[in-house]
């Protein structure tokens, strides 16, 4: 397969009963076995996402996710949880390898069998109408729109203004949100984690900057995020994961929101969005496990109670003993 094309993978989710639908493009690299761009956007009118999928390309989707966006009418939460579970699967080899096996096979029902697994990490346990629809194309044209502007001009016609232009909907993103995402190198090995807390002594995630040590626990949601914490050896007898020094890669403030990219080690990142920057995040100061002195102090400690339990044993025994031979005089003489 020549190496200058690519899948455009797009797809549909909807679920009636929760009211919640998820509209997903992104361009697949079948050489490098990455997700290479993705847009994803999830809401709660499906109206908001209707497009006709056979035929369309990626920047026909991604041009429908950003309009939602710069309306304000996706669920953010959700939206930025399933834009990191596809961005952390799609550096997956495991994940990757089973969605290029399916396209290859064209066996549309065990994809959306993988697309389910990803969005219920986000959305729960929801059972959704998935429609998908692959494409190889040339590379070049993965950026060409196909389909008319009338589906993004109706996506807004509830509001009382009006949409946007369909240059106002397609503005790049600002610098700034261009940073925190070119801040992580593509071959990257992108992991989940959360910061560890500390409300008194730590440091607010607003006045975090690059450079910045801190603490964070890995999540084991996802494959990529297993494979580190095994590799690692982060998983204690009991379950639990510990925690690990990391270095603040890029921070970007919005209002009372915040997102932080992070760097373990030289090749490990991810990225965490916050809705509330006012957190405090414990910093890593290098921190050891007990001194020696307070190892010696303890084992001479459990050295002195040894030494006591051994002389009470051997004082009991003396008493059996003794007793023993009164009971044993006691019964002779009478």
């Amino acid at each position: 397969m020549a190496s200058n094309q690519v899948y455009s993978f797009l797809f549909q989710s909807r679920d009636s009963a929760s009211s919640l639908y998820v509209l997903f493009g992104g361009i697949v690299d079948p050489v490098t076995s990455h997700i290479e761009q993705l847009d994803v956007v999830a809401v709660g009118n499906g109206e908001l996402i209707n497009i006709q999928l056979s035929g369309a390309t990626f920047k026909d989707v991604s041009n429908i996710c950003q309009k939602i966006k710069y309306e304000g009418r996706q669920l953010k939460n959700l939206t930025n949880k399933l834009s990191e579970l596809f961005q952390n699967s799609g550096q997956s080899d495991d994940f990757m390898e089973q969605l290029l096996h399916y396209i290859n096979k064209k066996e549309d029902e065990k994809i959306r069998y993988l697309i389910t697994q990803v969005e219920n990490q986000a959305l729960g346990n929801v059972k959704p109408d998935i429609q998908v629809w692959y494409s190889l194309m040339d590379r070049e044209k993965a950026d060409e729109i196909s389909v008319s502007r009338e589906p993004l001009e109706n996506i807004g016609s509830a509001g009382e203004e009006g949409p946007p232009s369909m240059e106002e909907s397609s503005a790049t993103p600002s610098p700034a949100a261009l940073t925190i995402d070119s801040s992580i190198p593509q071959n990257a090995v992108r992991v989940q984690f959360k910061f560890i807390l500390s409300p008194v002594s730590g440091i607010p995630v607003n006045q975090l900057k690059p450079g910045d040590q801190i603490l964070v626990q890995l999540l084991a949601g996802d494959p990529t995020t297993l494979g580190v914490i095994d590799t690692m050896k982060l998983k204690t007898e009991d379950g639990s994961i510990r925690p690990v020094p990391a270095t603040i890669v890029a921070t970007e403030n919005k209002g009372t929101e915040s997102e932080t990219v992070i760097r373990i080690g030289a090749d490990i990142f991810g990225k965490v969005y916050e809705e509330e920057n006012t957190i405090k995040v414990r910093p890593y100061t290098g921190e050891k496990g007990p001194s020696k002195g307070s190892a010696i102090s303890q084992h001479s400690a459990s050295s002195t109670e040894a030494g006591e339990s051994s002389l009470l044993l051997t004082v009991l025994i003396a008493l059996g003993i003794v007793g023993i031979g009164m009971v044993a005089v006691f019964v002779f003489l009478f």
